[in-house]
């Protein structure tokens, strides 16, 4: 160690030897289990929210089967999905692995059953990502979740071919599956043809959507 100040050059030592410079003590935290909500019954029963009775279906613990055990809710799952559907704007804090995702996509896939009964058509939920690394992943859990049901989702980055053939060429790559599900929409060409129910895209992307003639 070189140093032209001959106080610093102690201090530095010092720090070494007695304290953390270079590496901390162990941590240990102990993480509690988060407290559980109500059942997905208890939405449909619920008098003050409009939840559509069959979105448990795309929330079982099997993932992609649909009708499978419907995935216990956690009591910050339950007090999202209140506040989304009661109106309210809403913000999810929570750490890694707490469901955020359900937080949102439970009340939105909700409200697309019931516009679609009603005779509704169109994107009805626009989400949008920092990264398409998240988009991807989300996207390609919720696909699974959403076949079956009538719904419709599509994921508009810079990845996304126009053209269906080339699309699907990119989707095997990029998702390794070799067929998309029913609740798929893979090309920039049937987007604009037949908006999905659920467009998932990233900010830069929607400026595009919104400036464009197309």
């Amino acid at each position: 160690q070189n140093f032209a100040n001959e106080s610093i050059r102690e201090w530095i030592n010092e720090q070494i030897e007695e304290g953390d410079l270079l590496w901390k003590e162990p941590y240990v935290e102990l993480v509690r289990g988060f407290r559980r909500g109500c059942e997905f019954q208890d939405l449909v029963d619920d008098p003050s929210i409009p939840f559509h009775p069959d979105t448990w279906r795309s929330f079982g613990r099997e993932g992609s089967e649909r009708g499978s055990e419907p995935y216990p809710l956690y009591k910050h799952q339950e007090e999202s999905i209140r506040s989304v559907l009661q109106g309210y704007n809403t913000i999810i804090a929570t750490g890694t692995g707490s469901g955020k995702t359900f937080c949102l996509m439970v009340p939105i896939v909700s409200k697309c059953l019931e516009l679609k009964e009603q005779g509704t058509r169109g994107i009805k939920a626009l989400i949008i990502y920092p990264m398409n690394a998240l988009a991807n992943s989300q996207y390609n859990e919720m696909a699974a979740r959403l076949a079956e049901t009538g719904l419709k989702i599509a994921l508009y980055t810079g990845d996304t071919e126009y053209e269906e053939q080339k699309a699907r060429e990119e989707f095997r790559d990029r998702f390794g599956r070799k067929e998309p599900y029913d609740s798929e929409l893979i090309s920039r060409e049937q987007i604009q043809t037949t908006p999905p129910d659920i467009l998932m895209t990233n900010y830069q992307m929607l400026e595009f959507i919104l400036t464009r003639r197309d």
